[in-house]
């Protein structure tokens, strides 16, 4: 049976079974922001500590939380640090992080982003073409090969055979059922990118961002073979798991709202807004960890130090203060400050090729497939009780097509 919200607003369980019903847990967050500035869970989740964490669902809060590193540190808490394999640029605080940064940034610049256009539609149209032709497919599976596929041949420099493989493991490492699923599945990942890095032994560079990583220096010292293996890591999680849910989200909402489905395909010139309006509606981050450094009061509350603080970017999004009209999708919203991104020093390295692979993700299936709508009589499988959440599986059905010439 399934509790009411004030009870799940109470010590909010992201990975509590009522919340594979997206509609419900954005209830629940709606209780949570009105009832107070910060909410607690006991649960260990993200934060890795034992006490739990307070959890900041409402945006001004989050986005003061995200500009302010010297209070809010990336700096994992003790217990989450013995999960670390490497000193990771996500959990790093000025001024190593900026140093760290500035090495990863113009490979992930606007122009060099933009430059992958042809090649980003050309993988996107390949994925169409192995169902357009029968008039039903699932568009999951553009959703979540191609921002890997994209990932790994243009900007990781490894072989696209492995994105299968990359993909459930990352999906399992986040999202599994037990603890022991995850931890296995970390370590498969692991393991696997610890592989392709010790090929690149001796090997001719491939300007790519293994290569970047492996010439990196910072402060005069090149990056450890483990801080390597871990960064890449994290390179393929966030590269994988985060575009492809909030693009399955999109590619369903598009599905169930004909009327915002034609409209895109009627006025081309909103996409662009259209698209960070997606990405702040399908709210595909649920918790971003901080540790709290020094004691430091916000919105009457007092932080103390070790405290961990769970930085709630999809409650953030749908606050109606920042956000009139926060729980409709309105395409063509005019002022869209989303925290899809992030905020502050850390926001989102990859921010550029994410919205280009979502933007021409959409653009190809509106364009190919104009009709689609979700499949009679067949399910969309929504995975939520997790940090990043989407559907895994999309079967809809249209007006059958051509296959691409390319």
């Amino acid at each position: 049976m399934r509790k009411q919200p004030e009870e799940h607003a109470q010590n909010w369980d992201l990975r509590h079974e009522d919340f594979n019903d997206n509609d419900f847990l954005y209830d629940v967050y709606s209780v949570m922001r009105d009832r107070a500035p910060f909410a607690h869970t006991d649960v260990p989740f993200l934060s890795a500590t034992p006490g739990g964490a307070w959890v900041a669902v409402r945006y001004a809060d989050c986005y003061k939380i995200l500009q302010d590193w010297e209070h809010f540190s990336s700096n994992p808490t003790p217990e989450a640090s013995e999960q670390l394999a490497g000193d990771l640029i996500i959990t790093l605080d000025p001024p190593r992080q900026q140093k760290f940064r500035k090495v990863l940034n113009p490979y992930f610049s606007p122009a060099r982003m933009k430059a992958l256009t042809p090649q980003i539609r050309g993988e996107t149209d390949r994925l169409i073409d192995t169902f357009i032709s029968d008039g039903a497919g699932d568009l999951a599976d553009v959703a979540w090969r191609q921002p890997g596929i994209v990932f790994f041949k243009y900007l990781l420099g490894m072989p696209i055979d492995d994105v299968p493989l990359c993909i459930e493991l990352t999906d399992t490492a986040l999202n599994g059922q037990t603890e022991e699923a995850r931890m296995a599945a970390w370590g498969g990942l692991y393991q696997h990118i610890h592989g392709a890095v010790s090929a690149r032994s001796g090997a001719p560079p491939q300007d790519d961002m293994i290569d970047v990583l492996l010439a990196a220096e910072i402060d005069g010292e090149k990056l450890s073979f483990a801080d390597v293996v871990s960064n890449a890591m994290l390179l393929v999680q966030a590269g994988l798991e985060t575009t492809a849910s909030a693009m399955s989200f999109a590619f369903h909402y598009l599905a169930t709202h004909p009327e915002e489905r034609d409209r895109l395909i009627r006025e081309p010139d909103i996409m662009p807004k259209a698209v960070e309006e997606l990405i702040r509606y399908g709210g595909s981050i649920h918790g971003i960890p901080r540790t709290v450094a020094k004691e430091v009061v916000l919105n009457g509350h007092t932080f103390c130090p070790g405290e961990s603080v769970l930085v709630n970017y999809a409650s953030a999004n749908r606050d109606a203060i920042e956000f009139p009209g926060a729980d409709r999708c309105v395409l063509d919203r005019q002022a869209n400050r989303h925290l899809g991104f992030g905020a502050g020093v850390h926001r989102c390295l990859g921010s550029n090729l994410a919205r280009l692979e979502f933007r021409i993700g959409i653009e190809q299936v509106l364009t190919r497939m104009p009709d689609y709508e979700l499949a009679p009589g067949k399910d969309a499988v929504f995975h939520g009780n997790s940090v990043t959440r989407g559907y895994r599986r999309l079967p809809v059905v249209f007006s059958p097509g051509e296959r691409s010439t390319e």
